[in-house]
């Protein structure tokens, strides 16, 4: 039976289409058979960070029935299968998401990670109802926290397991603690990603960071929550030496 985690924010700019791309890759690695899928279908990004520039059939197409399912989807090299959506703006404007859940679960894949589209308006509501899971990231600054708990209430009014709270962006200047965000949210903090240029390296050069520096301390967080995401007990991943005199310079 096909799992489905949706990912969500209620802010955009917290780094939701980075992680899918990136969990995407680590599921597969785990010889899992993964689709990632953008469900942003008026601010489509997630093929751009595969590399995937221009394509000749997306969700667009497949939510007209002008295509099947199949034919809007893209191998990468590290074994996920990619759906992205379009990015001409006269698809985005034509389009009503609709009936999609029933021709993902006819591709009978493991596991589907859904990038939702940022607030609450329709595309979001409709990718939190087609999903078993999901995902909350956010900032931890009080502006995008408070629409994170937003999006929290609707979830549970949609009556979605809610794993946890990934927190992304984060810097040491952050005043606002992993434990008392947990407490804040009543929701577990599964990661907590700092900030780092590696991750606009990787996605300017079209690969999710964890293939691009795979011994990055953000790779072994985000495997941390990948981990988390299989029901298994996360393994403590370690820096090498050389990773940790790079990070310190910044190199």
């Amino acid at each position: 039976m096909t799992r489905i985690v949706g990912v969500v924010s209620g802010k955009g700019g917290v780094g939701k289409t980075t992680l899918v791309s990136n969990l995407g890759v680590l599921l597969a690695q785990e010889g899992l058979d993964v689709a990632v899928v953008d469900a942003n279908l008026t601010g489509a990004n997630l093929g751009l960070h595969f590399g995937l520039i221009s394509y000749p059939t997306s969700l667009h197409d497949v939510i007209k029935e002008k295509a099947s399912i199949n034919e809007a989807i893209y191998k990468h090299k590290s074994g996920v299968d990619i759906i992205p959506a379009s990015l001409s703006f006269e698809e985005v404007l034509e389009t009503e998401p609709k009936n999609l859940r029933e021709r993902l679960e006819g591709l009978g894949k493991d596991i589907i990670l859904i990038d939702a589209a940022t607030g609450l308006d329709r595309e979001t509501l409709k990718a939190i109802e087609m999903c078993d899971d999901l995902l909350i990231v956010t900032h931890p600054e009080l502006p995008t926290i408070s629409d994170s708990l937003r999006t929290k209430s609707v979830a549970k009014r949609y009556e979605k397991n809610i794993l946890g709270v990934v927190l992304n962006r984060v810097t040491r200047g952050d005043e606002l603690k992993k434990e008392n965000l947990s407490a804040f949210f009543d929701l577990p903090i599964i990661g907590v990603i700092p900030e780092d240029h590696k991750v606009r390296k990787s996605i300017e050069k079209k690969n999710p960071i964890v293939l691009e520096y795979p011994n990055h301390k953000i790779s072994h967080e985000l495997r941390k929550i990948k981990d988390y995401i299989l029901g298994r007990e996360p393994l403590h991943y370690k820096e090498s030496l050389i990773d940790k005199i790079k990070a310190f310079f910044r190199l």
